[in-house]
């Protein structure tokens, strides 16, 4: 059972006896649910933001992200998970609860669509839902993770595009937030494949001052051989900045970066590698990728190169990274 609001299960039939008993678990003021249900918190976050959507509202930000299928957005924090943004028409009475944030500006119609999830659920549009999550973000970085994990060609996910994001920006110039959301575009990428690669990317491009960085980059060596696909790749000198997020621990990812790598420095390009751990330490970071790009421009070889050979461009296995 879903949660829903004591009204809705009072019209399904349920008695008030029941409904104030041990066999119903109160979600949110006026908001039940039956008890002993097991799920991730962010989902059932989710589940008690519809539960409490009226007429004339629809979900939007993360929430709605993720039940379009893009799973990188839960809305957890340190402290949680956050409300569900609740995108409210004029005259719509909702108020503000634990699990949700009414936002009653504007929101056109064609930023509005409609998901199945085993009954129709109203959520604004993902391009809709990213330049809020963007605008709302607690700091610049964290907007453009939120935008790049989007809007990403790489991970596979449901996206949306940074044009359709653009286009969202553009109809909204006077909501809170819009200056922000500006700043994130002018730095987001469509090829991050996760927000720890954006977080390095955004370390290399804001701290250490790096630009021209390519994102997700095929390097090949000079007889067309593909060495690997680096996280960021610096075309001018050869640095490679590599991203270990928590999957690179596995023994089989370790052993396939450490492969990885070698070829790279085979070829002459310098590594530096990030890990969450670096992260704490983002000047440190940034002072290590500044003196790798002076390590490989100091570099004579260079026999790699980004050109991609004619077989790259019809192999299956590339399609993510074209």
């Amino acid at each position: 059972m879903h949660a829903r609001r004591t009204a809705h299960h009072l019209r399904a039939g349920l008695t008030p006896d029941v409904a104030r008993g041990p066999a119903m678990e109160r979600r949110a003021h006026g908001l039940l649910r039956a008890t002993g249900l097991d799920a991730p918190a962010h989902l059932q976050r989710v589940d008690d933001a519809v539960g409490l959507l009226l007429p004339g509202t629809a979900l939007g930000g993360w929430a709605s992200l993720l039940l379009q299928g893009n799973n990188w957005f839960d809305g957890r924090t340190g402290d949680g998970v956050r409300p569900a943004l609740v995108h409210c028409s004029p005259g719509t009475q909702l108020r503000r609860r634990e699990v949700i944030t009414p936002f009653r500006g504007r929101v056109l119609a064609e930023e509005l669509t409609v998901v199945d999830v085993g009954e129709h659920v109203a959520v604004t549009t993902l391009a809709r839902a990213a330049f809020d999550e963007a605008r709302i973000a607690p700091d610049l970085r964290a907007a453009v993770v939120a935008i790049d994990m989007a809007v990403s060609t790489t991970h596979r996910r449901p996206r949306t595009t940074l044009d359709a994001v653009r286009r969202v920006e553009a109809r909204h110039v006077k909501v809170r937030g819009v200056v922000q959301v500006r700043k994130a575009l002018s730095l987001a990428s469509e090829r991050s494949a996760s927000p720890a690669e954006t977080r390095t990317r955004l370390v290399a491009q804001l701290d250490a001052g790096l630009t021209g960085l390519r994102v997700n980059a095929p390097l090949f060596d000079l007889d067309g051989v593909l060495l690997g696909v680096a996280d960021l790749v610096d075309p001018e000198t050869g640095l490679v900045i590599e991203t270990d997020g928590a999957g690179h621990r596995e023994i089989e990812q370790h052993t396939l970066d450490n492969r990885r790598e070698e070829a790279f420095e085979r070829a002459g390009c310098v590594v530096v590698r990030a890990t969450a751990l670096d992260h704490r330490d983002r000047w440190g970071l940034s002072a290590r990728i500044v003196r790798g790009r002076l390590d490989a421009a100091r570099t004579s070889r260079r026999r790699w190169t980004l050109d991609p050979p004619p077989w790259w461009s019809t192999w299956p296995g590339a399609r993510p990274w074209h």
